[in-house]
């Protein structure tokens, strides 16, 4: 297995993580209380204020980049979790080499094939009876359709069947992207649920050209407009090349 970044908190600090003078990451902390922890004796807890646009990032850049990469994570919403309408959730990005910023700033916009492109893997409240919703990938992608307010808002792809997230309760969740040929849509997205795959796109035009590479990793919890102080919990967090599934035992 290709693992090349992988944490799961155990020094007791937020650790190798590359925003940390970021304002987003002061809402991530270290907790070592045992109903709140996968494994081990620490796990990272993100809260999102209540009010507009508010939340936790951390934040992995892996520049050059790579042609496929699986990210995967321990998680855990509170059991009264309730984002309201919106929420995101954990991503992957890529572009060009030289700007690692490529993707950032990006919502409503069309990739053009040479500029950026993300996908994250996030619950959506609308397609399930109760918070935090039901697992689907928000994906800004060249051949995206436009919003009728004519934006380009990500474009949502759900497993069917749908998977409701529960609150209270331990997930592993992977997602994969692997890009395209320059010139043919080939490119993949796929996500996992204690092992399970869910999800499975293909046909996908990442990019034009093969400079863009995927480079960067978000562990985030962003609502829009949350009701109420939500919480999340995060452990056992890993990148690889290949497909890496659940901690060994579990």
């Amino acid at each position: 297995m290709a693992v090349f970044f992988s944490h799961d908190f155990e020094t007791g600090e937020i650790g190798p993580w590359d925003n940390l003078s970021d304002p987003r990451a002061t809402s991530v902390k270290v907790t070592d209380d045992p109903a709140r922890v996968f494994r081990g004796r620490y796990a990272a807890e993100v809260t999102a204020g209540k009010g507009p646009e508010t939340g936790g990032k951390l934040v992995k850049w892996f520049l050059p980049g790579y042609e496929e990469v699986h990210a995967r994570w321990y998680c855990m919403f509170a059991e009264d979790f309730d984002q309201g309408k919106y929420l995101h959730f954990c991503n992957l990005l890529g572009g060009p080499p030289n700007n690692r910023f490529a993707a950032f700033g990006k919502a409503g916009r069309r990739p053009t094939g040479g500029d950026f492109f993300i996908s994250g893997l996030e619950p959506h409240r609308a397609h399930a009876d109760q918070p935090p919703g039901a697992m689907g990938f928000y994906t800004y992608w060249p051949d995206m359709k436009q919003a009728p307010d004519g934006n380009y808002w990500g474009n949502v792809f759900l497993s069917d069947p749908l998977v409701a997230i529960e609150r209270g309760r331990w997930y592993c969740m992977e997602m994969m992207l692997k890009l395209n040929t320059p010139g043919r849509p080939d490119g993949e997205q796929a996500a996992w649920i204690d092992g399970e795959r869910v999800i499975h796109t293909t046909g996908l035009r990442w990019r034009d050209t093969d400079e863009l590479k995927i480079h960067c990793f978000w562990l985030e919890l962003y609502v829009h407009n949350s009701p109420q102080v939500n919480r999340v919990w995060f452990d056992q967090v890993a990148l690889s090349t290949e497909y890496i599934g659940p901690v060994e035992g579990e």
